[in-house]
């Protein structure tokens, strides 16, 4: 049959996969209006049809590619996450046929959940979804192929996420009264919630509706792992995961060749695992707090994400501040926990899991962890600390000493990038506004959901200092030598923020006279940093203030070197000869 075949498979292949990418594009358009927008019933039928007939055309496309392949088994091996989606669509055809009753309508009856088969269509989006990202898998394998870097690809893909995020919270039914956000609004909140940072100039958990939250949880959820990761774990899933790949995603993470590929999976694996966790011990402890099961579940769900991925956003006007929350030491330490694991870094919490800490001492299995990691975790550590002792003495305390120390914890672990507050940051005095500053500009772990110019980069600055004064020409660390070439990344990426925020905060100075600078700088480093504290003045900034922070949000999400590397041609490096050695005065 192959053989008979063979003529017609290269024409039926490019055929199949040109009408995918129209049947996609078409799908998602008909999703968006569908959920955009107020539609009557004749409306809504012509939608359901739409997506009824995509998933026929995916199950038509996916028997076809079978048919054609020369290794039918390899081929269902290879997509067997795709194959199990459509057996399962081919049984729900047959059984509607043959039993004439819907699968869900009939699961709903033997659960006693009468409202399942009314959600049919929902589901019928949520597959569609999933055929269309399994498709979307296709840009993952053809990434390497692309004249572009790792770097470049990075900040067009945040750009792609931020242009289809505001367009999406334009749309009417995205907010909870009539009329729909303007288009500086509707920016500035895509920018924030892509770039993970928490700062708005709306109250999301008034203006929004359910649909726009929705929105903007997935875009924190998008942008705290990268689109990218996204298209790679597509093309996972579809066993188009090679070595060229493998060679991008070790660039793009920072890691080496060998553990690309599973580190991209293990990342998946711990982000979603962790949330899901989260948004259930967040569900147990304020179950009561709201009226419906459902109401429970999205609102932990929300934080969840928003704390795992640093990004700050919260469903309560007065983030974790609001009464009956601010009291609530539950629902702090789960918050803190997310934080603190979403801010360390994926690699690092791969090589802790990696450790086998119970069948050997804590010692050795310390020394069994990477240098990043022992340097992450110290010194994530000692600013925890450092920090929660500062804001116990600088900070006010509003109630019993107890409370007080637990807020304190709590601020100093958010003000590494998070953005929750249980206190009003407005209300704080300077010395504990410019410790936050300091935590903010710090930030959190390399390769993690967390700003600021990173623990790492932060740790290898103060090494190299401390070792100048003591007069050493070269950085030991854990029994080992840190390269030059590390230290002036290191060296780097701290100036390039310095540079940055300066810039930042002279310009918001130029435009905002009078306002008291301390809380300009803040706004900066908060928005720079992508943490989203603020005391306060986001809303009542000048539109070349907000432009200032959107940019300031972008470019402190991707990155200033990775900005830096992606904006600069690439240049041979040469070593054919070096110039004489330099002497002048420093300091």
């Amino acid at each position: 049959m192959n053989i008979r075949l063979y003529d017609s498979r290269e024409r039926a292949l490019k055929l199949l996969s040109l009408g995918s990418l129209f049947v996609a594009l078409f799908t998602i358009v008909s999703l968006v209006i569908y959920h955009g927008f107020q539609l009557d019933d004749v409306q809504n039928k012509i939608i359901g049809y739409i997506v009824r007939g995509s998933i026929g055309y995916y199950l038509v496309k996916f028997i076809i590619e079978l048919v054609y392949n020369f290794q039918p088994r390899q081929f269902l091996l290879n997509r067997k996450w795709e194959a199990g989606l459509m057996a399962f669509l081919i049984v729900n055809i047959l059984i509607i046929n043959i039993a004439h009753v819907e699968l869900l309508y009939y699961l709903g009856n033997v659960l006693g959940i009468p409202g399942l088969q009314s959600g049919f269509l929902l589901f019928l989006q949520f597959y569609v979804l999933i055929i269309v990202g399994l498709e979307f898998g296709r840009v993952g394998e053809f990434l390497p192929r692309s004249n572009f870097s790792a770097p470049s690809l990075l900040v067009f893909s945040f750009l792609f996420l931020i242009v289809l995020g505001t367009l999406l919270l334009m749309l009417p039914e995205m907010t909870a009264g009539s009329g729909h956000l303007d288009f500086m609004t509707a920016l500035f909140t895509s920018i924030s919630a892509s770039c993970v940072t928490g700062l708005s100039l709306v109250d999301v958990s008034v203006v929004l509706s359910f649909k726009g939250q929705f929105v903007l949880m997935v875009l924190m959820q998008l942008g705290g792992l990268n689109i990218i990761s996204f298209a790679a774990l597509f093309a996972i899933l579809r066993g188009g995961f090679g070595m060229r790949q493998q060679n991008f995603m070790s660039e793009n993470l920072g890691e080496n060749l060998k553990q690309s590929r599973s580190l991209v999976g293990s990342i998946f694996r711990l982000t979603f695992t962790l949330e899901l966790i989260g948004a259930l011990l967040l569900g147990l402890v304020w179950y009561s707090s709201f009226d419906s099961l459902g109401e429970t579940i999205f609102y932990s769900l929300f934080h969840s994400i928003s704390a795992f991925n640093n990004a700050g956003f919260s469903l309560f006007s007065d983030s974790l501040a609001t009464p009956g929350v601010a009291s609530n030491g539950g629902i702090h330490v789960i918050i803190a926990i997310l934080i603190v694991l979403g801010g360390i870094g994926f690699g690092t919490i791969s090589d802790v899991l990696h450790q086998s800490w119970r069948k050997q001492s804590l010692s050795k299995s310390w020394r069994g962890l990477r240098i990043g990691t022992k340097l992450g975790l110290a010194v994530s550590g000692i600013l925890i600390v450092l920090g929660s002792v500062i804001l116990v003495a600088t900070v006010a305390p509003d109630q019993g000493l107890a409370g007080h120390i637990g807020q304190s914890i709590f601020q100093s672990i958010t003000a590494r990038t998070a953005g929750f507050n249980t206190v009003d940051i407005g209300a704080m005095a300077t010395p504990a506004l410019l410790l936050l500053i300091f935590l903010m500009f710090v930030g959190g772990g390399s390769g993690s959901t967390a700003g600021g110019i990173k623990t790492s980069t932060f740790a290898l600055v103060f090494l190299s200092a401390a070792a100048t004064i003591k007069g050493k020409k070269n950085i030991n660390l854990y029994k080992l030598q840190i390269p030059w070439e590390l230290m002036n990344r290191a060296f780097a990426v701290f100036l390039f923020a310095v540079v940055f925020i300066f810039l930042g905060i002279f310009a918001l100075a130029v435009f905002e006279p009078e306002m008291d600078l301390l809380d300009l700088v803040f706004e900066q480093v908060s928005a720079f940093c992508t943490v989203g504290l603020s005391t306060g003045i986001t809303a009542d900034l000048s539109l070349a203030s907000k432009t200032v922070l959107m940019v300031s949000m972008l470019v402190g999400r991707v990155g200033t070197l990775t900005l830096a590397f992606a904006l600069s041609a690439k240049r041979p490096e040469s070593n054919y000869f070096k110039y004489p050695k330099a002497r002048m005065n420093v300091g």
